[in-house]
């Protein structure tokens, strides 16, 4: 039965305390609205892990906000019921995923337990006698596979002795566990049966003083950053030595990462996305925020937007001008989040670094068509007649459609904004007019082509050509070359090697 009593109201931060002893952000505030989703899911397994437990599949891109949205979830009830949160990322080093997930609910679970209670203390000289046998048994099984060396004969009888006595809890049988964790799928279901009774006896062992409501929710988070056979792993234990009733695994993964993960064991042509259907019941994904969110969380609210940068065409006069600029053109090429911060960091390294003015949509474009349109990037690098070229590479690419907004702020200042209302010019011409206002060679050319616009608007009274005439007089006036753009996304390309 759900507990409707769970505050999953996010809407103000989680503070603590510095080393200082200062007020410190541990957890911003939701700005998401996700903790409606997070209260669904706790009701919906509450209800469904009675019987036999429950693992979950949360699903969403890298910098989506998995870990800091589990970590809300288990601030919110970390007091009603017992909590594990294991970061496979940092104890991939382990390589035994057994250990790592014994050892963790031993450690959180007992906090919850009454003070001596003798099963958490048998339970964990068991389990440290349990890993202390097998480890070196696994690893003599390992070489005898890999080798066909039998490590046990070339070792003392005396050696071998001091190993048995490790394993001190039913005879024989922690020589063949350990064998059979490696050998016989089946039998190795069977001799750790008492392992799975005992965890179930740690979590109902709880003192009831502290009120704490099953079941038991093990939060596993970075799984996809793991090595891959380790999240291989990872996931077996899971599924076929601790899916108990009363337990609630939440794997939070990048599941198409996941999968190469699987690939990469089994090979490429194994049928991951099955694969893993094997070991979750449901899968749940996140929904995406949009890109101008997480552009705004990535860079914060209080990014200091310098005074020069209002003379940038675009211009960027405050965080949302800044924000806009980097999710349009994530936008327009289709980035992933983790493509869009690193879009966003080498963006604002070159504009906090940089007086002179330039386009902002320019040098963004540049460094995502290097990315992932290198040789469209490498056309419009190329000094002379490179128009038709340029038009041959957007139509390659499949541009033809990418165009970037305008807003006229206060008749002066165009800045990005994406909706109705604005104006847009195609991608196409953004570079075309670009490489002719970058190359300009002297003051004379420079009035040249400033006549010819005057010449050629001068009797159009339609607002948006008026716009696209006021608009590539400010382009023309920009002191930023191509030289300059070059240099600038090698510079910050640089970063990436």
């Amino acid at each position: 039965m759900t507990q409707s009593n769970i505050n999953f109201n996010w809407d103000k931060p989680i503070t603590g305390k510095g080393l200082q002893g200062e007020s410190i952000t541990l957890l911003p505030a939701d700005t998401l609205k996700r903790g409606k989703y997070a209260k669904f899911l706790h009701d919906y397994l509450v209800d469904n892990s009675s019987q036999r437990g429950y693992v979950l599949n949360l699903n969403a891109q890298w910098g989506a906000g998995k870990t800091y949205f589990i970590n809300r979830w288990i601030n919110s009830v970390k007091g009603i019921h017992p909590v594990v949160y294991i970061d496979a990322w940092k104890q991939d080093y382990s390589d035994d995923p057994m250990l790592t997930v014994v050892s963790s609910i031993i450690d959180e679970l007992e906090k919850h337990l009454p003070d001596g209670n003798e099963e958490v203390i048998a339970f964990k000289n068991k389990a440290a006698l349990f890993f202390k046998a097998a480890a070196p048994l696994l690893i003599r099984g390992l070489i005898k596979k890999a080798t066909g060396m039998n490590i046990d004969d070339i070792e003392s009888e005396s050696e071998t002795k001091q190993d048995t006595e490790l394993y001190n809890l039913a005879g024989d049988t922690g020589a063949s566990l350990a064998k059979c964790l490696i050998d016989d799928h089946n039998e190795k279901l069977k001799s750790v049966e008492y392992l799975r009774n005992d965890i179930k006896s740690l979590i109902e062992a709880l003192d009831p003083k502290k009120k704490l409501k099953l079941p038991a929710f093990i939060f596993i988070d970075e799984l996809d950053r793991c090595r891959p056979s380790y999240a291989v792993e990872m996931l077996e234990v899971i599924k076929h030595f601790f899916e108990l009733e009363n337990i609630v695994f939440v794997v939070a993964t990048d599941t198409e990462q996941l999968q190469h993960a699987v690939k990469a064991v089994y090979g490429e042509g194994f049928d991951a996305q099955t694969y893993l259907g094997r070991f979750f019941r449901r899968r749940y994904s996140l929904s995406e925020s949009s890109r101008f969110e997480f552009v705004k969380q990535m860079v914060g609210e209080s990014y200091e937007i310098k005074p020069t940068w209002k003379r940038h065409v675009p211009s960027i006069m405050e965080g949302g001008n800044l924000w806009n600029l980097v999710s349009i053109v994530a936008g327009r090429f289709n980035l992933s989040l983790r493509e869009t911060e690193q879009l966003a960091d080498k963006f604002l390294a070159i504009l906090s670094s940089e007086p002179k003015t330039m386009n902002p949509y320019l040098l963004l474009v540049l460094f995502a068509l290097r990315d992932k349109y290198y040789g469209l990037y490498e056309c419009w690098v190329k000094h002379g007649d490179i128009y038709a070229n340029l038009e041959e590479g957007v139509r390659t690419a499949g541009l033809e459609r990418v165009s970037l907004p305008f807003h006229c702020e206060d008749g002066h200042h165009f800045v990005a904004i994406d909706g109705d209302g604005t104006f847009s010019m195609k991608l196409l011409e953004t570079l075309k007019l670009m490489h002719t206002y970058c190359t300009i060679k002297s003051h004379g050319e420079k009035i040249k082509i400033e006549s010819g616009l005057i010449d050629h608007y001068s009797n159009s009274h339609d607002a948006e050509t008026e716009f696209n005439y006021l608009l590539q007089r400010r382009y023309l006036s920009l002191e930023a070359t191509k030289k300059d753009y070059v240099e600038w996304i090698e510079y910050a390309v640089s970063f990436d090697e």
